[in-house]
Formats: C-alpha cells, sequence, structure tokens
C-alpha cells in the first residue's frame, strides 16, 4: 500500500490526529466519528474538503474499511474499540490509557495475537526529544547506573462534567447556570495514579526496564470541583532491574500544568520541569561537584512543528505509527510494552485501595522481556547540544 487510510474515533482530542494524519505524505483519513454534532462539524471543517466522511458511529467508520483506526474517544471505551477494531482487521493507535481494568489488557493483547493486526499505544511523551539524549547518556554510561526515578504529572482538570452538547463545566459552573443535564466526564472518578503513563511510560524506555512491584497511597478528596478522585497519588514501583521509580499524578490541585522528570545515577543525575523548557545535567566529565549543567533540549526535535501536539510529539507519534505499518514493522510501543505502561497504573491503585500494600505487577508478556525496541525505531541523537552553567542567565 501507498498510502495508509485512517480512520479516526472522537473528534475532541482527535482533531490533533485528524490534523497530524492529514500533514502525512503517506497517509489519508477516509473518515472520523464522533456522537457529538459540535465536534461533527469541527472535523467537518477540516476532512470534508480532502474527500473524508464525518460519521455518527463507530460501525459505520469501520465499514469504510480503514487500514488503521485511530482511538481517541472516552477512556472507559478504549479497550472495547480497540478489540473490535482489531476483529475488523484494522491496525489500533489508540490514546491513553488504552485500558481501564487488567482484564481489557488481557483482551487488547489475545485479540493482537488471534488477529495479526498491530497494537500501538500513544504514548507521546515517550517521543519527548530531551528523552533521546536521556538514553544516550544512560548507554554511554555518563551518570553511573540509574538507581533511582521519577516523574509527577500536574494538570489541572477541574471540569469534570459534560453537557449533552458535549461542552464542559466545573460543578461550580453547572450550578452557576443551574443545569441539571450535565453527566460526569470519564475522568470525573478516575484514580488520578492509573493516568501514569505520561510519566511511567518514558522512564522505562530511557531505562530499558520493566516494573514488578508497586506500593501506592492516595491523598485526601478535596478539591470540590473533583470530589469522585483523590486529589492526587504518589507510587513508588520497583522495576527487574532492581531501580526504584516514583510517580506523582494530581488532577485536582489548582497549579500550571507540567511534567516533571528525574534520573539519580550512582555517578551523575539529570532532570526536566517543563515551565523550565530545558534540561540539567551532572554527569561523570564533572570531576567536582560544582553545579548543574543547563543543556538547551526541549519537548521538540529541532526543526519539528511545535503546533503539532504537545510540543511536537503527537506528530512523532503519528509518523512512527504509519511508517511501522506501511513498512511492516513492529510498533515503536507495542501491544506488551502497552500493558507495561498501563497494567502498573491499575495495579498501584489496587495497592491505594488496600493502604499501600505492596503488590506484584503480573507479567502478561507471553514471551520474556529481552529490552525495548523503542530506540530502534526512534534512534538517539549523535549530537551534543549545547550547555552553559546552570543559572549563569
Amino acid at each position: 500500500m501507498d498510502k495508509l487510510k485512517v480512520g479516526i474515533l472522537g473528534l475532541g482530542r482527535g482533531i490533533t490526529h485528524v490534523r497530524n494524519f492529514l500533514s502525512l505524505e503517506d497517509a489519508e483519513v477516509i473518515g472520523a466519528c464522533d456522537w457529538y454534532e459540535l465536534r461533527r462539524q469541527r472535523g467537518a471543517e477540516l476532512l470534508e474538503p480532502t474527500g473524508g466522511k464525518i460519521l455518527d458511529e463507530f460501525d459505520d467508520l469501520l465499514e469504510l474499511k480503514p487500514d488503521a483506526v485511530v482511538l481517541a474517544c472516552n477512556g472507559r471505551q478504549q479497550a472495547a474499540a480497540a478489540v473490535k477494531a482489531l476483529e475488523a482487521g484494522c491496525h489500533v493507535l489508540s490514546e491513553v490509557p488504552g485500558a481501564f481494568y487488567e482484564q481489557e489488557l488481557i483482551h487488547i493483547r489475545d485479540a493482537v495475537q488471534r488477529t495479526g493486526m498491530t497494537y500501538m499505544l500513544g504514548e507521546n511523551s515517550c517521543f519527548l526529544d530531551y528523552l533521546r539524549y536521556w538514553r544516550k547518556w544512560v548507554v554511554e554510561d555518563r551518570m553511573g547506573p540509574i538507581s533511582l526515578a521519577e516523574a509527577e504529572y500536574l494538570h489541572y482538570l477541574p471540569a469534570t462534567l459534560e453537557a449533552p452538547d458535549s461542552t464542559r463545566y466545573t460543578p461550580a459552573q453547572a450550578q452557576a447556570e443551574g443545569r441539571t443535564d450535565c453527566k460526569p466526564v470519564w475522568r470525573a472518578d478516575q484514580p488520578p495514579i492509573q493516568y501514569l503513563t505520561h510519566d511511567l511510560g518514558p522512564l522505562l524506555e530511557v531505562l530499558d526496564d520493566r516494573v514488578v512491584s508497586v506500593t501506592c497511597r492516595s491523598g485526601p478528596w478535596r478539591c470540590t470541583e473533583a470530589p469522585l478522585r483523590s486529589d492526587g497519588q504518589f507510587a513508588l514501583f520497583e522495576t527487574a532491574k532492581g531501580a526504584l521509580i516514583r510517580i506523582l499524578v494530581t488532577l485536582n490541585t489548582r497549579r500550571p500544568s507540567e511534567h516533571r522528570y528525574r534520573l539519580f545515577g550512582t555517578e551523575g543525575a539529570c532532570e526536566y520541569f517543563s515551565y523550565e523548557g530545558y534540561c540539567r545535567f551532572f554527569g561523570r566529565e564533572h570531576e567536582e561537584i560544582d553545579g548543574w549543567q543547563k543543556v538547551d533540549i526541549g519537548p521538540a526535535y529541532r526543526g519539528t512543528d511545535t503546533s503539532a501536539g504537545h510540543g511536537g510529539t503527537d506528530i512523532q507519534t503519528a509518523r512512527h505509527f504509519t511508517k511501522a505499518i506501511l513498512n511492516g514493522d513492529p510498533a515503536p510501543i507495542d501491544v506488551y510494552r502497552a500493558i507495561e505502561f498501563c497494567l502498573p497504573g491499575i495495579i498501584a491503585n489496587r495497592s491505594a485501595e488496600l493502604g499501600g500494600q505492596p503488590l506484584a505487577i503480573p507479567d502478561l508478556r507471553t514471551e520474556p522481556f529481552t529490552g525495548t525496541k523503542f530506540w530502534d525505531v526512534v534512534g538517539l541523537p549523535d549530537d551534543e547540544p549545547p550547555r552553559e552553567p546552570y543559572g549563569t542567565e
């Protein structure tokens, strides 16, 4: 096939996917669907000029016989939609989290094995440019063995109610307008730690590892706009290689949104806080502890259109998925790796419900994990980016 024929389920978050796949020379968007008229209208503005169809139902989209389907729908519907698409002969690129329950991940895995189709988790944070350098520094042993790592996802999401036309409201806004027709969105009661793939996934790729156990605790339920979910959860994971990874996810604390990642090696460290927009690094080459180096690397590959979503990572996700399908190659984040990104959050919440009891994370692979294939696809940089002593500006 010369071009990948793509269908998209969901035109909220999915609008970004429509734009990105339309921009690829080796892909075409033949259709998209959504239940909400407002979203369909927005999708029609992009798709109708190219001949793509706007539909109401997923079954209608599958009848168009796309080669691949992008799932940008309600997070509680992603697993069932993935299995349905795979059974219909479509490759699948799914938004995160990918599944809500362990059994759903097993269903997706079994559908991939049964159909031979490709499933890829669209974890865009793995494509952050600075992580390529972190992986390079790990491979080059610039920080010594990595004993500890941590990441934080800080994203205030108080609009937990949805009107029949898909407009989102906070409970305070709905009450002020006297609305009685709103329903909770899928994230309203989602345990925050189950939205950890943006944090855990990238660290697992940088470390070439998987997690095997977890203990987790929940914070209180004090946010009046999102009273159905904990204000945040901390999880502590142990990896197969013996490192510890700490993850924090909060969707309820009012603050600017950001990602934070940190690696702690025995001979150095690196960290990135998105509000700063650059990386800090301290490696073996520093004979004395004379302070951080400020390294000029950020989310987007140099020359990448950062308007393509999430600092340019969304277009990288679409591009690598398309190339994998057209070339008959494995997806950079295949179904087994997707499970290793998603399942730990499900088990972590179970630990929190048990008061922090340590729990094993089952290995759902059918063959042993022998290492990540992600960097074989994405590649590591050859250059050393500009750096200067931290705090000189």
